[in-house]
């Protein structure tokens, strides 16, 4: 899955006043423990459902993902037993422990090459050779937020002039560079390997969706709308983002490249990968179906029987995972692949659902379940061989 295909599966959580923060880096040894083992779906009318695994934690009750890669590295936070947030990397069954600088820590994104980044009681950090490692170069308080596979980071640092968004940097070879922007802050929110980064910057009244390019701020959203921000963008240049329209109550997605802008109306998409298909939920009442569009295309993903479907993230071969409602009105996950629909099982444990939230070229699954009611974990489903 090239690094652009995981939509911050790191999933795009961006609207006017709040941000989505995606992250990368080069993970360590640190401490490490057998996460538990899969956990077989309870008997019911779907018997082809697919085993979730629980990834486990450092000791504390709670773990949460936020990416994935090809070789099935994942990387998050969690508790630990006395009240700290530590960054980990799950592999093979293994949960690792990746340290801090001091007390805390989080993992954001890791790229293919195995690189974590994250931050680390305020400032951002990279994970090699078993400890964090400082991104001296960024000064102040500071965050990294993704890393290409060439191991270019960009993210965010706060100064005493910033606003509540900061001001973005691209960090690369041991140098870091501010990004420019419109006066106000700037906030890169990704970096395809090309090292073009896509994100937003704002002004005094608005935010607007931006690209840099060599260093060169290209400003990507109409200069009529209320607000636009830029949310993912693969290898080839091809962004996706969103728009507010004078006189339109409904956000609208838009597909830009090489300077054409294509207004896809009134849906959330969800990520684009290497061969420009992308997916997303339209906006509408219940029962509307999530799409996957390629080359002017649309397909609707059917839900699992019930009145509602969801989709999550991309990969590179085309599969979309999300969530749908079944026949009886349980929420299960599901990948829909070219050919297929696979039935991930039920996210809902008594009173607390779950959710799915990334999927790599290999099938693996990843994303959150609360099975006991103490407290959200890592999970993965492996559909590799489904």
């Amino acid at each position: 899955m090239g690094h652009a295909d995981r939509i911050r599966g790191r999933l795009v959580r961006l609207a006017i006043g709040a941000a989505l923060v995606a992250g990368l880096g080069t993970f360590g040894a640190g401490t490490a423990t057998a996460s538990p083992p899969a956990h077989e779906p309870p008997a019911g009318p779907s018997p082809a459902t697919v085993a979730w695994r629980d990834l486990g934690t450092l000791g504390g009750s709670w773990s949460t993902p936020t990416d994935v890669n090809d070789a099935g590295q994942v990387v998050g936070t969690s508790a630990t037993a006395d009240g700290r947030s530590r960054a980990f990397r799950w592999q093979r069954g293994v949960l690792t422990d990746l340290g801090a600088l001091g007390e805390n820590s989080a993992a954001t994104a890791v790229n293919e090459r195995g690189e974590v980044v994250g931050s680390s009681d305020g400032r951002p950090v990279r994970w090699r050779n078993g400890s964090p490692i400082d991104l001296a170069a960024v000064p102040g308080p500071a965050q990294a937020l993704d890393v290409n596979d060439r191991g270019e980071v960009i993210g965010v640092r706060y100064t005493e002039t910033s606003g509540m968004y900061g001001q973005g940097f691209l960090w690369r070879d041991g140098r870091s560079v501010d990004l420019p922007g419109l006066g106000g802050d700037s906030y890169p929110v990704t970096i395809n390997n090309r090292g073009e980064a896509v994100g937003f910057v704002t002004t005094a009244t608005t935010s607007e969706a931006a690209l840099w390019r060599n260093g060169r701020l290209i400003r990507l959203g109409p200069p009529d709308a209320l607000a636009s921000m830029a949310h993912d963008i693969n290898d080839r240049g091809q962004v996706l983002g969103s728009m507010r329209l004078d006189g339109d109550p409904n956000w609208h997605n838009f597909l830009w490249h090489d300077g054409v802008r294509t207004d896809l109306g009134a849906i959330t998409t969800v990520g684009i990968n290497s061969r420009g298909e992308f997916a997303g939920n339209p906006d509408g009442p219940l029962g509307t179906r999530p799409v996957r569009w390629h080359r002017g295309t649309s397909t609707e993903l059917a839900p699992l029987g019930g009145d509602f479907a969801q989709a999550s993230a991309i990969n590179s071969a085309g599969s979309v995972a999300g969530q749908s409602s079944t026949a009886d009105q349980q929420t299960h996950g599901v990948v829909w692949t070219r050919n297929r629909v696979i039935d991930l099982g039920p996210l809902q444990h008594g009173a607390s659902i779950g959710g799915v939230q990334f999927i790599n070229d290999r099938g693996l699954v990843v994303g959150v379940l609360n099975p006991t009611g103490e407290g959200y974990r890592a999970v993965v489903w492996d559909t590799a061989h489904r």
